[in-house]
């Protein structure tokens, strides 16, 4: 299932390392932007806020996510399902939606979800209908990792543990040109995901910025490719933000 090109607002590429909410649009409030089931919990939380004057109606969906040659796809699944699925918050109020596991991850592994957050107008039909012609007004996504047992990627501030017994990706990267575009290419050989932001590039002495904020996420033994505003050219290492290490990561090409 590929998502439309007009319809989705990606707000965990606004705001990747906040802790505290982020404002995916001016009516509606989503936190966290960045959801984990571990395998000693059965469950998360999703709060939605409206911040709006009038009443909205939301639908909360889960989806599959996988990357597959370079591609982003999105499959329906019955794995982790939302609770409620639908809802009507009032002007200044909060939803709490919980995510809930249906199935166990296996030891060492880990599974990537979107959760889509969809906007309806009031004009149209309740989101309960789940009408095939009922139009979106707006739509969030945000990423949910759900980890097996030996598994945890994203630090508990309430009770912080070492960063350094996390579960690290393993990335390597080679810089490309395709159809006169400069590609970045990120392979992920390790079990769990990498959110990969704020990256430069090194060359002996040399630090040249390449973006600030979010680049992109890599799954589990996928490779991806990111446009760059210039060329790596003579780069012999990389350096980036990754998941929550407090130390920047360094990547080497293959």
């Amino acid at each position: 299932m590929k998502l439309p090109v007009w319809a989705p607002l990606w707000c965990a590429l606004l705001s990747p390392f906040l802790s505290a909410p982020a404002q995916a649009a001016a009516a509606i409030l989503i936190w966290p932007i960045d959801p984990a089931i571990e395998s000693t919990q059965q469950a998360s939380a999703l709060w939605l806020e409206n911040r709006d004057s009038k009443p909205v109606y939301l639908q909360v969906r889960i989806l599959r996510w996988q990357q597959v040659n370079g591609e982003e796809r999105y499959d329906s699944q019955t794995e982790v399902i939302p609770s409620p699925p639908v809802a009507s918050i009032a002007p200044g109020k909060r939803q709490l939606v919980r995510l809930v596991r249906n199935s166990q991850v296996p030891p060492g592994q880990e599974r990537a979800y979107r959760i889509l957050v969809d906007e309806v107008p009031q004009g149209d039909a309740a989101p309960e209908s789940n009408s095939l012609g009922l139009k979106f007004q707006m739509r969030y996504s945000v990423p949910l990792f759900v980890s097996g047992p030996g598994i945890w990627t994203k630090q508990d501030f309430e009770h912080p543990r070492d960063y350094a017994t996390a579960t690290q990706p393993k990335l390597q990267f080679r810089a490309v040109s395709a159809q006169g575009k400069a590609w970045l290419m990120v392979r992920n050989q390790g079990v769990v995901h990498a959110r990969i932001a704020n990256v430069s590039w090194l060359a002996g002495s040399r630090r040249v910025p390449l973006n600030t904020g979010l680049l992109g996420y890599v799954l589990p033994g996928q490779e991806m490719r990111f446009p760059l505003a210039q060329t790596v050219g003579g780069a012999t290492r990389l350096e980036a933000t990754v998941n929550d290490n407090p130390q920047p990561v360094t990547l080497h090409p293959y």
